[in-house]
């Protein structure tokens, strides 16, 4: 199908802003907002956590992903994957370097 929406960039575009604003819906909704948000990522580094809150917060992207698939939005479906590939190396960076 053509679409204006079906494009590599804007696949990669949803694919990397979805989990930063899955990021701040967990920090807002689980922990209450108990400090301010660039205080909490910080902390979550020095813990050795912030592996595992970008691991959750990438699941939205499969939601969108099937989604794409399914409206036959591949060019854009190929662009979540690409971010989400991004997102998986940028999490075993952390694992194995912090």
């Amino acid at each position: 199908m053509n679409c204006k929406c079906n494009k590599l960039y804007i696949g990669i575009l949803i694919g990397v802003v979805l989990p930063i604003i899955m990021s701040f819906a967990l920090y807002y909704f689980v922990y209450k907002g108990d400090m301010s948000y660039w205080p909490f990522i910080k902390q979550m580094v020095n813990m050795g956590s912030i592996g595992k809150l970008l691991s959750i917060s990438v699941l939205p992207n499969l939601i969108v992903f099937l989604i794409a698939i399914n409206k036959e939005r591949l060019l854009a479906a190929r662009g979540i994957v690409t971010s989400t590939v991004l997102y998986a190396i940028v999490v075993i960076a952390f694992r194995f370097l912090l």
